[in-house]
């Protein structure tokens, strides 16, 4: 979470709703915000299409009756916590999701078919941007939030490219333009952001053996140009966006696409899809590319754009630096050499890691990573292989949830003004020696710290966004009750997320089918949940656990979460001296001794 300059911002105007959607936008859209505060990967519309899918394939003997139940739970409960699609539906929603054995499912089909009709994605995006500009105008920022994120969420799952958001939300209300002095800024971001088909050309750089095959690629609606325009041209030279004597110039024509970073995203796959096959007759002649493309849009406003790769969904993982890297890779290597150890199922769980970040094709990274949680997993007879990564990956992710986002608070506090947040933090009554992020959740969860909450309040001024999330965190880590809801929700939303990395796995192995939208969200989501599981292994297996095997290191999570829930469900009131165990673990194999 970033502070923007509001140079363009009319400080007389009554734009505080305006604000905090701007800024919420932001932050959601920004390659590194914590996976809590970023787009769903699916909301009620797409949660329809989903459930239907899944009933053709149950059908189709392609995937087995039992996942279904899940999919209309997550269904159910999405619509009961979604304003805008229970205001369209014409019945409950439990009656179209009703079903009590598999010979229904027909008559479920039929029902779900309904629903996606009522809850069209069109339908539904417009009711959610009427409802928006409503909670803008009364600046009701807790309803800002869940409707930002669903319109989100809804258009880049009709297509619409992440970046393309991005940048319409700094062009918009950030960047330089005239001066926004009125809540139409919002409806003008709408009808930018609204979903048209487009034609485009993406004009790219692939190896010179792409000639080989040069009678096959108008088959992937590819050609090799002769001439590429003055402006193209003139944007190549200016980028060096120039073949090499082993390279040429390769172009897709007219690519339907919603905006030009997904027409580059289409027309890679078409090239992608050339060189693979090639790849059945030629195993040692892969057509390569560059990443970088010439895009012009052919239609309404021609434009010619330099488009440049978007960070893929393994990128987006926080980074520690440098120096503190080499530290805990030297720290887990001395500890696993004391010991006698190799851990060669972890051995191998970072070789697939690593794989993973090297391959760029996201439907092999979402196997790879789904391959590494299974083999990370340890087995129990007795259970099914999901039920079982499920039940023993939630200890480590549900343990963590709290800190981390009392960490990303920290962090953002800090990021918007180190010298004011540290001022402020010192003040919070405590031991000198307590971590900020230790400081923060005092200043936060604490009755006694009311006042310097009200002067962190008053400080942020424009900052509606992070004074937002300051007063949402304070409400609820103050109350155990609240913490306790917050922990069953999350359960919910991550292991809906576990199976439905699962299932998405099955289908790219055993259909082959087109991966959805959201595969995207899918690979980062599950990238976390890897990176979370492993640094814990290795603190448990390098700090003062010591743990010398998996099933041990699972077994330490799981009691340990159980402790975390006990204390929660306690009838003690909060102290400086006893809320520490709300930070849960840290990502550092070396956090137990410092």
């Amino acid at each position: 979470m970033r502070f923007r300059n509001l140079a363009r911002w009319n400080a007389d105007a009554d734009l505080d709703g305006l604000t905090f959607f701007a800024q919420r936008l932001d932050e959601m859209l920004f390659d590194y915000t914590l996976d809590s505060y970023k787009p769903s990967a699916l909301n009620t519309p797409q949660l329809v299409k989903e459930a239907l899918a899944l009933v053709s394939d149950i059908e189709a003997g392609v995937i087995d009756f039992a996942n279904l139940s899940h999919v209309l739970e997550e269904l159910v409960w999405s619509v009961q916590n979604d304003r805008v699609a229970k205001s369209l539906l014409d019945a409950e929603i439990e009656y179209y999701t009703a079903i009590t054995n598999e010979g229904e499912l027909a008559s479920l089909k039929l029902r779900l078919e309904v629903l996606d009709r009522t809850v069209n994605a069109p339908r539904y995006s417009k009711a959610v941007i009427a409802t928006l500009k409503e909670k803008i105008a009364a600046g009701e920022k807790q309803a800002i939030d869940t409707l930002s994120r669903t319109l989100v969420t809804t258009l880049i799952n009709r297509g619409i490219s992440k970046q393309h958001l991005y940048n319409a939300v700094l062009d918009s209300f950030f960047h330089d333009g005239p001066e926004i002095t009125s809540l139409s800024a919002a409806s003008e971001f709408f009808e930018k952001v609204e979903p048209k088909l487009h034609q485009f050309d993406v004009l790219l750089i692939a190896s010179k053996n792409i000639k080989e095959v040069s009678a096959s690629i108008k088959a992937f609606r590819l050609t090799m140009p002769d001439d590429l325009g003055d402006e193209a041209r003139t944007i190549a030279f200016d980028r060096s966006f120039q073949p090499t004597p082993d390279e040429v110039y390769v172009q897709a024509s007219g690519i339907e696409a919603q905006d030009p970073f997904s027409a580059r995203q289409r027309a890679i796959h078409n090239l992608d899809g050339l060189s693979d096959l090639l790849a059945l007759f030629q195993h040692r002649s892969r057509i390569t590319w560059r990443l970088e493309a010439i895009v012009t849009q052919r239609c309404c406003n021609k434009t010619v754009r330099w488009i440049t790769a978007p960070r893929g969904p393994m990128e987006k993982a926080a980074d520690l630096r440098p120096e503190k890297a080499a530290k805990e890779l030297n720290t887990l290597l001395k500890s696993f050499s004391a010991k006698g150890l190799s851990f060669r199922k972890f051995n191998r769980v970072a070789d697939i890691h690593g794989i993973c970040i090297n391959h760029n094709i996201v439907d092999n990274q979402l196997v790879n990573l789904w391959t590494a949680l299974e083999t990370l997993t340890p087995s129990h007879s007795g259970s099914s292989k999901i039920a079982n990564i499920t039940s023993a990956t939630l200890p480590f992710l549900l343990h963590a949830y709290v800190g981390r986002l009392v960490q990303q608070f920290t962090y953002d506090l800090t990021t918007w003004d180190k010298w004011r947040a540290k001022k402020l933090l010192h003040k919070v009554p405590c031991d000198p020696k307590t971590p900020l992020a230790g400081k923060a959740l005092r200043l936060l969860c604490l009755g006694e710290n009311r006042g310097l909450r009200d002067q962190l309040f008053e400080s942020l001024k424009d900052f509606h966004l992070l004074r937002y999330r300051a007063f949402r965190l304070s409400e609820t880590l103050s109350d155990k009750t609240k913490l306790q809801q917050l922990l069953a929700t999350h359960e919910k939303k991550v292991a809906w997320q576990i199976r439905r990395i699962y299932r998405t796995r099955n289908l790219i192995v055993h259909s082959g089918r087109v991966p959805p939208p959201y595969i995207d969200t899918l690979v980062e989501n599950g990238h976390d949940y890897l990176d979370t599981i492993v640094f814990e292994v290795m603190r448990i297996s390098c700090g003062p656990y010591s743990a010398t095997s998996l099933e041990q290191v699972f077994e330490i999570a799981k009691i340990r979460y159980q402790d975390f829930a006990r204390k929660l469900t306690q009838n003690v009131p909060l102290t400086s001296e006893n809320c520490d165990f709300l930070l849960g673990q840290q990502r550092s194999v070396v956090a137990d001794e410092a």
